[in-house]
């Protein structure tokens, strides 16, 4: 961990696409990884993630508005769950047996954050259960922090700190336009057009950005039968 944070924050780095999200999650002994940014007035974008599992977890969160990652942006408080399973179900009752049908048995998510101010969440997870090992927390916490350095440019050549060394960009553009087409299709408010979206994709087990850009193709039309 020594290693990889030392190569995230040191001058000139490209940030968080210089180190392998696969190769952070070995580090801390968990089977994915992904870092989500908070955008103002629009809502969360993954930033950075390892393969497979980690892009499905986050999706699904975005898509239902529940789960780890969803919690600790709204209270910034941590997320060590080593047990899934024992999660009482009121608190995620959709994400819990979603992930657990995906094969996550442990889950755990600290934010990225400056003082009171939060820009992201660094999310882990684990196809086993148990709590983390000695020193995990503190390594979790040190990746998050050098995360949000990066992401606001600190040491970044190119970049003046203080702002986001690149905006993440497309996965939440979709969803966005998409829904002012069903807001107009229905002629409901753009919250609603969004709760029905993401029921549409919960319910047809498809990936929230999958729907939008059907709709935004006008390959779907939400005012038709569907």
């Amino acid at each position: 961990m020594a290693g990889l944070l030392a190569y995230l924050s040191r001058p000139g780095s490209p940030g968080l696409a210089a180190v392998p999200a696969g190769l952070c999650a070995d580090v801390l002994g968990m089977t994915g990884v992904a870092v989500t940014v908070l955008l103002a007035g629009r809502g969360q974008e993954v930033v950075w993630r390892s393969d497979g599992v980690s892009a499905q977890l986050e999706d699904l969160q975005f898509t239902l508005g529940e789960g780890p990652t969803v919690d600790v942006a709204g209270s910034g408080e941590l997320v060590l769950e080593p047990d899934l399973a024992e999660v009482p179900w009121q608190r995620w009752p959709a994400f819990t047996p979603a992930a657990l049908d995906m094969g996550v048995q442990a889950i755990f998510a600290v934010p990225l954050q400056i003082g009171a101010i939060r820009l992201g969440v660094l999310l882990a997870h684990r196809d086993r259960l148990g709590a983390m090992g000695r020193g995990v927390l503190a390594d979790m916490q040190s990746f998050a922090d050098a995360a949000r350095d990066a992401l606001l440019g600190h040491g970044a050549a190119g970049h003046a700190p203080g702002r986001f060394a690149g905006e993440p960009g497309g996965y939440l553009a979709s969803v966005h336009q998409a829904t002012g087409m069903i807001s107009v299709q229905l002629s409901v408010t753009q919250a609603e057009a969004l709760i029905r979206m993401r029921a549409y994709a919960f319910s047809q087990r498809r990936a929230l950005h999958e729907v939008a850009t059907d709709v935004v193709l006008r390959k779907l039309r939400f005012d038709a039968e569907l």
